[in-house]
């Protein structure tokens, strides 16, 4: 079967031409040719057709077979070129070779021809599929590159000898070097501690993806922790190490934070849980020494002793909430707070405690908005940052005391995952001070932590204000160089609607006892049950207690006739507090009743029955509770019985 053959003919002399034709068939080739003897007529069939074989005379009239040898390679034409000829020379026939002839064949021996072109078709064939192989492996390499450069890791390939050979755009950018620069650099100056033994190039498709933790250096010396994946690849035929290098300064940054936050967390925790405990026996303590101290002689040294003792206990008492608000399970009485108004009242206590060395300056601008905040904290947390801001200016200097409105964008107070976002109003205090250390500034916050002397700090102010401002849903950031002073931003949620804003409250007034009035006390701890029926009993109360829920449900069942139920939230025997109230109101519809309890998150750490959140019977008093916040209360619930009708919280039974 003939092999069809598309071939161009450079040839003057016509029987010649067809002596060509007829030794192509001869050995079974079916040619579809074009005979041309100019110039012109050479490029015009090289333009109009894509040939398999040129053959070509070396003597042509007024044109020779070099020319149109260099014709043919100037217009980019890779077709195999055999000369024919019977006058071609050795030298010419080898120059013309060199020029890019595949071969030449004499006229009177032909017999060559056939091979010629066999051999010059196949290494047509394989220089096609060699360019195609080529072009195949630049669009693969380019594409490479693409993904290289789009990388948001730094990748980099290092060859036996330790060189640097692939160095993608984010090496580049997270490194310092320029391509140019690295490019057959050792390892080690990207790399300090070179490629661990275990994982140089070896042979290619080994294991990869083994991550290692180490040091990369920077163009500029400085040195940053890194992530480390090596594989081994073949490079240029030979095997080669890849690294694929990633920059973990932010995710060990966030690591700390997470740590440092469940660290907190379990503290708090901790605190929260203690704190139930130091308020029942604070209870005690507290109540026990005022009914002692109104027992005893005044100007005694008996009462100046239980004055003092008394004193401490009260101290204690604020410790325990300093514990509490650390570990964000205080209670706060939150509402609209005009922080200008809170502040400009609190100037004056500012100056008088701060000392005249040191000057207080107030920046409050109108259109301030109003804050959702616990007043009382407020000045608490503001009162404690001034104060740490005085200890860090012995010699004098000066506090400055801000406030604004700003809006977060999620990167504005600390940049956490947590961080803020929408509209919050700032309390900035700013001093002149010493600063503090870049090694104690990440603990500040931490509970007891101080960099004061022994006896100069508890070491719970910092951790009092960041518990208050996390649990008050808004955040605080502190900013500090030695020798440059600190700034703590407080970051206070904004208040909606038209509440109005309060920038501070007094004390009320103890109301008179109900003459006569009957208490059922409930209490689990014995010492804090006698506590609060002596306290009761000596404003002529008439009292009758019980040690849990259960037992006081039953008293009432029988018939017991009372005024008001005080009862604990947390208690044994299956019945918390506000489940009981929930049983009073069944059986006394509009019966008062006063809870009461030393935790902060008004559960007792311990689900509730009725469903009923603590508040919904009313105000709670907290423990530890002294004498004239007791009466207030009782009297209040008392007072509040009489004058209204039976109530139910919203789905009690």
């Amino acid at each position: 079967m003939s092999v069809p053959l598309r071939v161009l003919i450079i040839e003057d002399e016509l029987p010649d031409a067809e002596l060509l034709l007829r030794e192509l068939r001869r050995g079974d080739f079916e040619p579809d040719f074009r005979r041309v003897a100019t110039a012109e007529g050479l490029r015009q069939a090289l333009s109009a057709g894509d040939w398999d074989l040129i053959l070509c005379d070396y003597t042509l009239a007024g044109f020779s077979g070099s020319d149109a040898l260099a014709m043919v390679r100037r217009m980019g034409v890779s077709t195999p070129l055999i000369f024919v000829s019977g006058t071609i020379g050795e030298d010419k026939a080898v120059a013309a070779m060199r020029a890019g002839a595949q071969d030449y064949v004499l006229k009177d021996n032909l017999k060559r021809l056939l091979p010629a072109i066999d051999r010059e078709l196949r290494e047509a064939a394989l220089r096609q599929q060699a360019a195609q192989a080529d072009a195949r492996r630049a669009v693969a390499e380019s594409r490479v590159q693409v993904l290289l450069d789009m990388a948001p890791d730094a990748i980099l390939t290092v060859d036996a000898e330790g060189r640097i050979g692939t160095y993608n755009r984010s090496a580049e950018n997270l490194f310092g070097f320029a391509p140019e620069e690295i490019a057959g650099a050792p390892v080690e100056w990207l790399l300090p501690a070179g490629i661990p033994a275990d994982r140089a190039a070896r042979s290619p498709g080994g294991d990869a993806g083994q991550q290692t933790l180490m040091q990369g250096r920077r163009r500029d010396g400085s040195e940053i922790p890194i992530e480390v994946s090596f594989g081994e690849v073949v490079e240029d035929g030979r095997a080669a190490t890849m690294a694929v290098i990633r920059d973990i300064r932010r995710r060990q940054e966030l690591e700390e934070q997470l740590r440092q936050a469940q660290k907190m967390e379990v503290v708090g925790q901790l605190t929260g849980g203690l704190a139930h405990d130091f308020n029942n026996l604070l209870t005690v303590i507290v109540g026990n020494l005022e009914a002692v101290e109104q027992e005893l002689p005044t100007g005694s040294r008996i009462r100046r002793m239980a004055e003092l003792a008394l004193a401490a206990g009260l101290r204690g008492a604020a410790l325990t909430r300093q514990m509490l608000a650390f570990s964000r399970r205080q209670t706060l009485e939150t509402q609209a707070v005009d922080l200008n108004g809170l502040v400009a009242g609190t100037v004056d206590l500012l100056r008088r405690t701060l000392g005249d060395h040191i000057a207080v300056e107030t920046e409050l601008p109108d259109g301030l908005w109003t804050a959702l905040a616990d007043p009382g904290q407020v000045e608490t947390a503001l009162l404690n940052l001034a104060l740490n801001a005085r200890d860090a200016m012995p010699d004098g200097g000066r506090l400055r005391v801000e406030t604004a409105n700003v809006r977060l964008d999620g990167a504005g107070a600390g940049d956490r995952p947590d961080a803020l976002s929408g509209d919050y109003l700032m309390l900035a205090i700013s001093d002149t001070g010493t600063g503090i250390a870049p090694d104690a500034l990440p603990r500040v916050f931490e509970p007891f932590y101080t960099t004061k002397a022994v006896g100069l700090g508890t070491g719970l102010g910092l951790s009092m204000v960041y518990g208050f401002a996390r649990q008050s849903g808004g955040d605080v950031q502190i900013e500090s160089r030695p020798g440059a002073g600190t700034v703590v931003r407080l970051y206070l949620p904004r208040a909606n609607g038209s509440t109005t804003a309060e920038a501070g409250g007094g004390a009320p007034e103890i109301a008179a006892p109900a003459q006569g009035a009957r208490i059922l006390v409930v209490e689990d701890d014995e010492d804090v049950r006698a506590t609060a029926m002596a306290l009761l009993g000596s404003a002529g109360y008439r009292l009758t207690e019980a040690a849990d829920g259960p037992t006081a449900l039953k008293m009432l069942e029988a018939g017991l006739q009372i005024d008001l139920v005080f009862t604990d939230i947390a208690m044994p025997g299956g019945m918390s507090g506000t489940d009981l109230a929930a049983a009073v109101q069944r059986l006394h519809p509009g019966m008062p009743v006063l809870l009461t309890t030393g935790y902060a998150d008004m559960t007792g750490g311990r689900a509730s029955g009725s469903g009923q959140a603590a508040e919904a019977w009313g105000p709670v008093l907290h423990k530890p509770y002294r004498r004239a916040n007791l009466l207030q209360m009782v009297a209040d619930a008392l007072g509040e019985a009489a004058a209204a009708p039976a109530r139910k919280p919203e789905g009690g039974g």
